[in-house]
């Protein structure tokens, strides 16, 4: 029963432990090596094409029934793959409060 409530506290104290850069539980310098709450990549929304061109989608115009129809491109691309974002973000599981709504 005590193991389950200390391992229920180094959970509870850990995530806010790594910002303080120190084990809350044993007080040790950068015991405790978590990942980092920043973001600095994402995965990228646009694909690249045969040609090299990066859009988010891409058409090629069809001659049907002596009518020109645009239709969507589904083959032969090539997804963007990571981006670098210009700033760090937070993460998005972020076990933190960063700020507390009061009622009114």
């Amino acid at each position: 029963m005590g193991q389950t409530t200390s391992s229920l506290a180094s959970k509870l104290v850990r995530p806010v432990s790594w910002m303080l850069g120190r084990n809350a539980l044993t007080d040790e310098k950068n015991a405790y090596h978590g990942a980092t709450p920043f973001v600095y990549t994402r995965q990228g929304s646009m694909y690249f094409d045969d040609d090299g061109d990066l859009a988010h989608e891409f058409f090629e115009e069809v001659v049907v029934n002596k009518r020109s129809v645009m239709r969507k491109c589904h083959q032969n691309l090539i997804p963007q793959g990571e981006v670098e974002l210009s700033h760090p973000r937070l993460h998005v599981d972020l076990p933190v409060i960063m700020c507390e709504a009061l009622p009114r």
